[in-house]
């Protein structure tokens, strides 16, 4: 979506190979971004164009202001930043359609500075003039349901997770934890899966960095979404082990909560087994011998161990950002 441009723009630069910024190439990028924009703008408010064609316009549109980004995103040095923005600044007062796309390109330069570090020279990327401010009013007033995708809507701070292999003497996880404290990205927590050599993590931070990371490492963004794979094992050497992993994850009433890493930890971690008789009965039960206990039905969970695993979106307990043992040893509760 085009409101993710100034998230998409601000890639990860790893490589360390030499880049001058090319001012014949950027202009083309600005210039193709205001073509885009602005047929997106006029196919938007002919009403009478189809569906198909609309949606072809907002297609181009998104591929030009993806292209921009990515040429912004090879920017790695000041002196080729403070280019970029005269660049800007000279394309900006050509015409009015042409501030319009300016106001956009600025804020991902803005960001690329903030990335780099180079606080100086962010206040020096043009900002919007008192006419295209006029204008962007003006617009406001005009806008469609498909236009609207070109508003920039911002989140200052966002979570996600990471999971990557490193079998290279942990360069890249030295890589990722030095970008995590350089932007000051809080990690919420961490698990490192050693059977498959992996190392996951779940942290916080500016929006536009851990869009950055999301460039180019394995994840997602996090929104109250986790979800959790909990291996209940009972039993011993003479009687046999019996165990079964139960998934758990939110549901659209309790998203807000379930969802997140907190809850797993108060709630099912904090006593499965409970957790469990009340939501899975059926086959925890399996897991179970029953006895009676004083003339009452009682369900044995001998020698109780419980493994929890917390994961985000569609991954399993191999992507895991959180990990607890937990050894219970015999629970009676009642049958019901």
């Amino acid at each position: 979506m085009l409101k993710k441009i100034s998230a998409l723009a601000i890639c990860l630069c790893v490589s360390s190979s030499a880049y001058a910024l090319d001012s014949k190439a950027f202009n083309k990028a600005l210039s193709d971004y205001t073509d885009a924009v602005s047929q997106t703008v006029y196919t938007g408010a002919e009403t009478e164009k189809s569906e198909a064609y609309i949606n072809r316009a907002f297609d181009n549109a998104e591929k030009a202001s993806l292209n921009f980004a990515k040429l912004v995103s090879k920017i790695e040095t000041e002196s080729d930043l403070m280019e970029a923005c005269v660049l800007l600044k000279a394309y900006q007062e050509k015409s009015e359609l042409n501030e319009k796309t300016s106001a956009m390109a600025s804020k991902v330069l803005r960001e690329r500075a903030n990335f780099l570090n180079a606080q100086g020279l962010a206040v020096a990327v043009p900002e919007r003039t008192s006419r295209v401010a006029k204008s962007a009013v003006a617009s406001k007033k005009m806008m469609k349901k498909h236009q609207k995708r070109l508003i920039m809507i911002e989140t200052p701070d966002a979570e996600a997770t990471i999971h990557l292999s490193d079998k290279s003497k942990n360069r890249r996880v030295e890589n990722l934890e030095k970008i995590f404290k350089n932007h000051s990205i809080k990690v919420i927590s961490s698990y490192r899966n050693e059977k498959e050599d992996k190392y996951c993590y779940y942290f916080s931070g500016k929006k536009y960095v851990v869009d950055v990371l999301l460039n180019h490492f394995d994840g997602s963004v996090v929104n109250s979404d986790l979800k959790a794979f909990v291996k209940i094992t009972t039993g011993g050497f003479w009687g046999g082990k019996k165990n079964h992993t139960f998934a758990v994850g939110p549901k659209r009433s309790d998203k807000s909560t379930m969802g997140e890493l907190s809850w797993y930890k108060s709630v099912v971690q904090h006593d499965p087994i409970a957790y469990f008789m009340e939501n899975d009965y059926d086959e925890l039960v399996t897991l179970a011998s029953r006895e009676k206990v004083a003339g009452v039905d009682k369900l044995l969970f001998k020698n109780a161990k419980v493994e929890i695993w917390v994961s985000a979106g569609d991954t399993t307990e191999a992507n895991a950002i959180y990990h607890e043992n937990l050894e219970l040893g015999d629970i009676y509760v009642d049958a019901k």
